[in-house]
């Protein structure tokens, strides 16, 4: 099954209760400072869509700064309301982890004190995706069609945001789906009339099912663009790394490095902010 959540999505749904009381022992944070020497450990989210493309960047920011990039594996696996989220990932930052990749950043992300956000290295879309030939937007698709949507995904919150504020008879009835693969057959056999997904999860889709090929993007109007800022986190203890790397992403959006990778994996969207 093809799982998608954001890092930032579920920081903000594992926000509130950690901010009340954090699940960790006192006495599993390593308290210690890591000699950072040439290297750096960069963990990952395992069920990332964008995990080799962002094991690239991370071997760019590597390349640009003189350091050698340890690859560590993260976690992942985690329900769709975040729980026990923030606490792995705050252990992670302080014990093991100067950078964790792939993160959505935008200025309101909850952080805890282990960790800070770099710039973005990427901006990427959610998109709405259709198989039928003659539909250009949205807009076109006959209201009483049905939608489907990435669930507990920032496309799907955009859109529910997009429908509260509208009437009924003006809005689709939409279907979450935690299964991109059984979502794409519905769209192809025609249950539901189009899907919104992050666009990697498109490429990839389109990559492993050939009937897939038939799919096609159109544009979202009436409903506004949503599109996730994709940066990393970087521990907290160590400010100088976190300015270096932001430097090193600056000048990897600047030299076309990175719309190289986004090229590389057929991902939508542009370079940085």
């Amino acid at each position: 099954m093809l799982r998608y959540l954001t890092l930032g999505l579920a920081l903000l749904m594992a926000s509130s209760a950690y901010a009340q009381s954090s699940g960790i022992p006192p006495e599993e944070m390593d308290n210690s400072r890591r000699l950072a020497g040439d290297a750096i450990n960069v963990c990952f989210d395992i069920t990332s869509l964008g995990r080799a493309f962002d094991e690239d960047v991370a071997k760019a920011i590597g390349d640009a700064l003189f350091l050698e990039v340890n690859v560590v594996e993260g976690f992942g696996g985690f329900p769709l309301n975040g729980d026990g989220f923030l606490d792995e990932l705050t252990l992670a930052m302080n014990n093991t982890c100067d950078m964790f990749m792939g993160v959505s950043v935008s200025t309101n992300s909850p952080v805890s004190d282990a960790f800070a956000l770099t710039r973005p290295y990427a901006t990427i879309p959610f998109v709405f995706v259709v198989a039928d030939p003659d539909w250009q937007k949205l807009g076109d698709i006959p209201k009483d069609r049905k939608l489907g949507t990435a669930m507990a995904s920032l496309g799907e919150m955009n859109y529910i945001t997009w429908a509260q504020q509208q009437p009924e008879a003006e809005r689709w009835v939409r279907y979450p789906y935690a299964n991109f693969d059984l979502m794409t057959t519905r769209v192809l056999d025609g249950t539901i009339a189009g899907m919104v997904l992050w666009q990697p999860a498109l490429a990839r889709l389109q990559q492993q099912r050939p009937d897939a090929t038939a799919l096609r993007v159109i544009a979202n109007d009436p409903i506004p663009a949503a599109e996730v800022r994709v940066g990393a986190l970087v521990s907290s203890r160590n400010s100088f790394l976190r300015s270096q790397v932001d430097q090193a992403i600056d000048a990897l959006v600047a030299d076309g490095t990175i719309a190289g990778f986004l090229e590389k994996y057929g991902y939508a969207g542009h370079a940085g902010e």
